[in-house]
């Protein structure tokens, strides 16, 4: 618990510096540098169900009060995500935490990016496929992906399509 309020302090006390983020495509390494959950490193935790529940839902217990904080640090007004979305930079179903420095706001379709949390789904459903399903790709190797410093390129090298050629084009 001294974890979580160490960082909701430190969320709490940064500077306000969102302007200059809006709109978001990926996490600011600052405010969300990524962070694996404690048992979010053995594969058996993340891939199994206990109780029949998946890893992810085990573990999805984010406060609303940490929401509001994480979404002002992004600059948007808390209680009005529309078309966003409080993130995890690595993703619950693949041991992310739960926790402040794990957590980003993320556009959707209507803030004129290219890259929004749709894009992201679908990289993070590939990659839990491939870790639990397929059981082709390390765990470690796919959280990395998501704590890289941007995970776009990823999905083009994973996914690709329209939305590479914005990324190549600097968007």
């Amino acid at each position: 618990m001294n974890l979580f309020l160490a960082a909701l302090v430190a969320l709490i006390a940064a500077p306000a510096m969102a302007d200059s983020y809006l709109p978001q495509q990926i996490p600011d390494p600052r405010w969300t540098p990524g962070v694996v959950a404690e048992d979010g490193h053995d594969t058996a935790q993340v891939c199994g169900r206990v109780d029949g529940q998946t890893y992810s839902q085990r573990h999805r217990k984010t406060p609303a009060g940490l929401k509001a904080l994480v979404m002002k640090r992004y600059g948007q007004q808390p209680g009005h995500a529309g078309d966003g979305e409080v993130d995890h930079r690595v993703p619950l179903a693949l041991g992310g935490a739960d926790a402040a420095y794990n957590l980003w706001w993320e556009p959707g379709d209507h803030h004129g990016v290219v890259w929004t949390y749709h894009l992201k789904d679908k990289l993070e459903v590939l990659a839990w496929n491939r870790v639990c399903g397929k059981r082709d790709l390390p765990l470690a190797e796919a959280q990395g992906w998501f704590m890289s410093p941007d995970w776009r390129p990823i999905y083009c090298r994973e996914i690709g399509g329209e939305p590479c050629e914005a990324l190549k084009a600097g968007q």
